[in-house]
């Protein structure tokens, strides 16, 4: 650790203090890393380091209270055995909700029987043939996030000015392309699918005129924020199990995103053949259970995802307090235990902020400021803690850390004053930009979040446009007379199915680094509400979250 200059301020502390923990009575605070409790209601810090003499693995994570010597209660009374400790009910609901969307799909395959003869242009038809380009789609993105994060972890700056130029070059591209690719095929650019291709393709156009614009105006930070992400990629090294772990994540993205693909594509053999109208009819339940799946597709990414930012959050929690205390626990051991909590423990607050999340943050996020506060104010009188801190990012990371539900976490954050101008998001937007003050000073973090999601949703787009055009002019099929047809009507759902893949596997990858980056800068808001916080366990921390001066590091109070 000294090699990289993170060591603590002082050597000879193995352990955080007393205000730290939470002992004291005098600091309201909860404690910056989550506790465990035993069967015996005993309070345990999460992932300290391991005794010779411990029996078992939950034993090792076992610390009573230092300053009374008997363990207190940090949160409410638990049920005997309950899997789900915070917000268990959102759990179950996940998971009857997804035992539901398999058993319709048993119920749909026993009902449904796939034709002899040509049907024509449907959904199920184009999906069918569309196969082997989504099954290279995702053989391409697979290959692009392993060589985006080995370019990441040891190319930083020069990846970053990559970035920088490639993002508005390829949205343009893939604007141009399909604007100029909507007045091709049979119809020349006269049916509803390319009027519709034409207005699309203009959404990357604008794109890349935002994208120019932030990057300009927030050019100063440039620098500062290539350092956070080398900072994360140094404490990727030094945890190798999280990068594991990101692989093991990419596998199960891409295992259920085809497992999913072939239970949605069934669904829309739902139907039945007109003989007056020459085609195949989908029933109206079919487009409704579709759109059911494709809800159910979009939670459960969000769930694997939130699982992913969460085990990341607690073991970067464990790098930051405890990486000077020894013997130190290895990696592997870590991350396991990290990643059974957010499995457990955590799991009905990720189950909630994800469902919140869908429902409530992509609208608000898209809406004038005035009207999401009014729909933030009305839903108040339900949900006491505000809707779109429940359901940002970082209140997940700061509840796998702390070990609160999902609504106490929200307050926390809430109570960070240099983390509460990340909210409503975590990535730099115009909004930001017009922020004055204080605000700036999380600028370097939001560029850096900015720029490791801007290779995510490049994937996305590049895909979802390539396979969308590509089905729209190319894909041949075979009408019931027998006469062959070339494109599809039905083109712009491979471009979603494609753009899914994209998106889904370039995540999980893009997940590994910025889960980092999120995790880091909640240890680092916690340890500024302590008595003796400021960069004492981390001293790079504070000194690119905090504000800094010309003679110093951190912010004023350091």
């Amino acid at each position: 650790m000294v090699d990289v200059g993170l060591e603590s301020q002082e050597e000879e502390d193995d352990e955080p203090p007393e205000s730290l923990l939470g002992d004291t009575h005098t600091d309201s605070s909860p404690p910056p890393f989550q506790r465990f409790k035993q069967q015996s209601a005993e309070q345990q810090p999460f992932l300290l380091r391991r005794s010779s003499t411990d029996r078992s693995e939950m034993s090792s994570l076992q610390r009573e209270d230092p300053a009374q010597g008997e363990p207190m209660e940090a949160g409410p009374m638990y049920i005997e055995g309950e899997i789900f400790r915070h917000d268990p009910f959102f759990a179950w609901i996940f998971l009857i909700a997804f035992a539901a969307m398999l058993s319709t799909f048993v119920l749909v395959w026993l009902h449904t029987s796939p034709r002899k003869s040509p049907v024509g242009d449907t959904i199920y038809t184009t999906l069918q043939r569309s196969f082997h380009m989504l099954a290279v789609d995702t053989v391409v993105a697979i290959f692009v996030s392993f060589i985006w994060l080995a370019a990441l972890r040891s190319f930083v700056r020069p990846l970053v000015s990559v970035i920088l130029i490639a993002v508005p070059v390829i949205m343009l591209s893939f604007s141009l392309y399909a604007f100029i690719s909507s007045f091709k095929g049979r119809t020349h650019g006269n049916s509803l699918q390319d009027t519709v291709m034409r207005w699309v393709a203009l959404i990357p156009g604008g794109a890349c005129i935002l994208w120019l614009w932030m990057v300009t105006k927030s050019r100063k930070a440039i620098q500062q924020a290539i350092e956070i992400l080398q900072f994360s990629s140094r404490i990727l090294a030094q945890n190798p199990a999280l990068l594991i772990m990101g692989f093991g994540c990419l596998g199960l993205i891409v295992v259920w995103t085809w497992a999913w693909l072939v239970m949605f594509t069934r669904v829309f053999m739902g139907g039945y053949f007109s003989k007056s109208l020459v085609r195949f009819v989908i029933e109206l339940s079919s487009w409704w259970l579709g759109a059911a799946f494709v809800f159910m597709y979009m939670w459960t990414m969000s769930v694997m995802n939130s699982v992913h930012r969460a085990t990341t959050a607690a073991t970067v929690s464990q790098w930051y307090f405890h990486r000077n205390a020894g013997p130190a626990a290895p990696s592997k051991d870590i991350v396991l235990a990290a990643l059974s909590h957010a499995m457990t423990t955590i799991f009905g607050s990720i189950c909630e902020s994800t469902l919140m999340s869908l429902l409530v943050r992509a609208p608000l996020l898209f809406l004038p400021r005035r009207l999401g506060a009014t729909i933030t104010n009305i839903a108040s009188f339900w949900i006491p803690t505000p809707v779109v801190a429940l359901t940002n990012p970082l209140t997940v990371t700061y509840a796998a850390i702390h070990s609160q539900s999902l609504a106490t976490s929200a307050r926390g954050l809430d109570q960070m004053e240099f983390v509460t101008p990340a909210m409503p998001t975590t990535t730099l937007t115009p909004r930001a930009l017009r922020m004055r003050g204080q605000q700036n000073g999380l600028m370097p973090y939001r560029l850096a979040k900015l720029l490791l999601v801007a290779t995510r949703l490049l994937m996305a787009t590049a895909l979802g446009f390539a396979g969308w055009v590509i089905t729209a002019k190319q894909l041949r099929l075979t009408l019931p007379d027998g006469m062959g047809v070339r494109g599809s009507a039905y083109a712009y759902v491979v471009g979603l199915m494609a753009s899914f893949i994209g998106y889904s596997v370039m995540g999980a990858m893009e997940g590994v680094l910025s889960g980092i980056v999120d995790a880091v800068l909640i240890c680092y808001g916690s340890e500024r509400r302590m008595e003796m916080g400021h960069g004492r366990f981390c001293l790079e921390a504070a000194y690119l979250f905090g504000e800094r001066r010309a003679g110093g590091i951190g912010d004023d109070r350091v």
